[in-house]
């Protein structure tokens, strides 16, 4: 399962739609996001918790959605 469908709130709240032509580009960012903050202790590396943790703490979830929009602008 993707990313991206445990964080359907951050999507919706950067302003993302997820398509074929960006979906692969949203699941990598999402990926590695999760990635980083795991190795840094700041959230789980399992994408369900994390994506619970992340939503919970503004200043991740801001991340994020800075992230995406980058990776989701043509």
């Amino acid at each position: 399962m993707p990313c991206w469908r445990w964080l359907n709130s951050v999507l919706e709240e950067a302003g993302v739609e997820v398509n074929d032509e960006n979906r692969e580009r949203i699941d990598q960012v999402i990926h590695d996001y999760v990635v980083d903050q795991a190795s840094h202790g700041r959230c789980s590396m399992i994408i369900e918790e994390a994506s619970q943790q992340i939503a919970g703490d503004s200043g991740m979830r801001r991340e994020l959605i800075d992230k995406l929009q980058q990776v989701a602008r043509p």
